[in-house]
């Protein structure tokens, strides 16, 4: 059988299996074109085009199936919109869900986009804390400062408050990461830090102290 190119007038050779199998649809060797083999199709190698009609480009294109790679562009344009939308309206609440923020690393790493630093207070835990007097009657803070999250945190803030005996705060100060951490960037996962924060002596005498994590 034959089936003859309607740009350019090629005849081609063509067989069942072959049909079959690119789907009616052929390339032509002369001119690159695609056309509908079937339309022109022949028992005779020099049959005239039984067709004359107009046979534009554009109609190839519809006919022709989509390509793996335009499903692929497609569906990883479909999952970039996603995540612009649920930064959009979810922003920072959304991306510290510790559920959530595994998989939106790995989608921001594909597409080159920058998720806030992640920081979840309920994922640190503080050990050791100790509230000691120092030689020149000047009080000095330690504690160990952990993060348990599976990711990188930023470091959080401390207010630490100075009591009396009555359990009534006689000083009150809230320390920046900067003051107590040397590359205050973060804190990697499961990492430990030593918190010694040198504190002045207030003018009463000090019954205890408690410290918040900001």
């Amino acid at each position: 059988m034959y089936s003859r190119c309607p740009h350019c007038a090629k005849q081609h050779e063509v067989t069942v299996e072959h049909l079959r199998q690119a789907r009616g649809l052929l390339d032509c060797s002369v001119c690159g074109k695609s056309f509908d083999a079937l339309r022109f199709l022949s028992e005779d190698d020099d049959a005239v085009l039984a067709d004359e009609s107009p046979y534009p480009d554009d109609q190839i294109s519809e006919k022709r199936p989509q390509t793996p790679a335009v499903w692929f562009v497609a569906t990883n344009l479909a999952l970039l919109l996603l995540l612009a939308q649920i930064l959009y309206f979810e922003d920072y609440r959304l991306t510290m869900q510790p559920q959530l923020r595994a998989g939106l690393d790995k989608v921001c790493a594909a597409f080159a986009c920058r998720l806030p630093p992640y920081k979840n207070l309920e994922e640190f835990s503080v050990s050791h804390s100790d509230l000691r007097v120092q030689s020149d009657s000047s009080y000095l803070f330690s504690a160990l400062l952990s993060n348990q999250a599976p990711f990188a945190q930023v470091a959080p803030d401390l207010k630490l408050s100075v009591l009396n005996f009555n359990g009534e705060v006689i000083a009150e100060r809230v320390f920046r990461a900067t003051e107590y951490l040397l590359r205050p960037t973060g804190l990697a996962p499961e990492q430990t830090v030593e918190i010694r924060l040198a504190i002045v002596a207030p003018a009463a005498s000090i019954g205890g102290y408690t410290f918040t994590l900001l």
